[in-house]
């Protein structure tokens, strides 16, 4: 059963709001697309700790590139 702040919130954006991790994931995606503000609005929306831990598992699969496509490990 939902709350009633979680009822009030979704009469105010119009739309229910999403429990399911996957589905929210696959939303912000979405709205990404390839538009570098939409992706520029949801980094802000992270916290500093969120923004470490996300950049720590990015750089860890993807790597970073030099100047002739070897990997350059980031020091923060």
């Amino acid at each position: 059963m939902k709350s009633f702040t979680q009822k009030v919130n979704e009469m105010k954006y119009a739309q229910p709001l999403v429990d399911n991790k996957d589905e929210m994931k696959n939303l912000l995606v979405a709205a990404a697309g390839n538009d570098q503000r939409v992706l520029n609005d949801i980094v802000s929306c992270m916290t500093e700790d969120q923004m470490k831990k996300c950049f720590e598992k990015l750089s860890k699969v993807y790597g970073y590139t030099g100047a002739y496509g070897q990997i350059v490990h980031p020091k923060l």
